[in-house]
């Protein structure tokens, strides 16, 4: 991940400066990552679920670490349905829900701007 901090000299100062916007598109904008919490909005999904939604060219490889990555981020949880087979059911976290619901305002521009309209 990218760092996410700013790092700003003063004459003989140093200073780092945490900067949330850069955070957030930290996270967003590794390939899948917005496809696969918007999955996950709907409702919670096993993996193959997940993949099939996204089949325009997502592999499971890509797929488990994204998840990994916003597990560790804190967006996506998952949780462990039966142990033989072993299934994994993956859901957002509270803060996953918040993070969407942030998205709505870019939503609404985009859908203003950027939908293709008929001449």
């Amino acid at each position: 991940m990218a760092s996410n901090k700013l790092t700003i000299s003063k004459e003989s100062e140093k200073m780092d400066i945490f900067c949330p916007v850069g955070y957030t598109i930290d996270i967003i904008s590794k390939k899948w990552c917005i496809y696969i919490i918007r999955e996950l909005n709907n409702k919670p999904k096993y993996f193959n679920e997940i993949l099939n939604a996204l089949n325009w060219g997502l592999t499971p490889k890509i797929l488990s670490i994204r998840l990994k990555e916003l597990i560790k981020e804190n967006i996506v949880q998952k949780e462990i349905i039966d142990d033989n087979p072993p299934r994994v059911k993956y859901s957002l976290t509270k803060m996953g829900k918040e993070f969407v619901e942030g998205f709505r305002g870019i939503e609404k521009w985009s859908k203003k701007w950027n939908v293709l309209k008929e001449a």
